[in-house]
Parts: C-alpha cells; sequence; structure tokens
C-alpha cells in the first residue's frame, strides 16, 4: 500500500535535469575588431581545451570573420548578434555587425596553425590562431 502523495513537497522540489552537467572549464578568448583590425592578431589554443572564442566589432562598420581550417568538422555553438555562415565542413564565416558580438564555444580538435580574416572589400584584417597539442593529453 502506498501513502498519498503530498503535492505541498511536490510543488517545492527542485527539478533534476537529465543532460549531463558539463564541468569543463572554458577558456575565454576576445579578439576585438576597431579601426580595422584584429586585436590581438595572434592567439594560442590548446587541444582539447573548451574555448569560447569571443568576437567583438567596435567599428561603425560591418565586419567578417573567417577563420580558415580551425572550425571544420567539430561540434560547436554559435550566439551573441553576428550572422554565421556553414558551409558541409561546418561554420566557415561569421558577419559581425556594428558594435556586435558572436561567441563561438567548442574544443579544438587538432593542433596546428590556421589564419583568420575579414573579406569585405578594402579590409585587410588578418590574424592567425595557433592551436598546441596538449601536452597533458594521452595520444
Amino acid at each position: 500500500m502506498f501513502a498519498p502523495l503530498d503535492l505541498a513537497l511536490v510543488r517545492g522540489a527542485t527539478p533534476v535535469g537529465l543532460a549531463p552537467a558539463d564541468d569543463t572549464e572554458e577558456t575565454v578568448v576576445t579578439i576585438n575588431i576597431k579601426s580595422r583590425e584584429f586585436n590581438p592578431n595572434s592567439l594560442s589554443l590548446t587541444v582539447g581545451q573548451k574555448t569560447r572564442l569571443v568576437l567583438k566589432n567596435s567599428d561603425t562598420e560591418l565586419h567578417a570573420f573567417l577563420p580558415v581550417g580551425l572550425l571544420t568538422d567539430i561540434h560547436l555553438n554559435v550566439s551573441g548578434s553576428g550572422a554565421p555562415q556553414f558551409s558541409k565542413e561546418g561554420l566557415s564565416r561569421v558577419l559581425l555587425p556594428t558594435r556586435g558580438q558572436t561567441d563561438i564555444v567548442f574544443i579544438p580538435s587538432h593542433p596546428g596553425t590556421f589564419p583568420y580574416f575579414c573579406d569585405l572589400p578594402g579590409h585587410v584584417m588578418r590574424g592567425t590562431i595557433v592551436v598546441h597539442k596538449n601536452e597533458s593529453m594521452v595520444d
């Protein structure tokens, strides 16, 4: 025989999520865009380290962020006011409006040097992201 359910206790219960908790620490890296320049124009990431890449456009004009090869064939989350564009390989470009910001959360999957640039006419903006091997990871 079961005791009747106390609804007052049920109403005050805290819901439990079914998704696994994501307790991985996140590295936050910000690229500021101002005066048609990426700042910094060179940065380092680590394979396997959850990363939040924050793109902030402080200019009064539209800019683009094209990361060559960095964000292909990996899972990511894009949020903010930018307009992400995808190809069959993954994220290929983000258009950043005036005073806009876009956050890209991902985990770099392989080491290498990855250029990024703005491809809008007259914008000669370039940078490099170097992803280093994580020495603490076992191959």
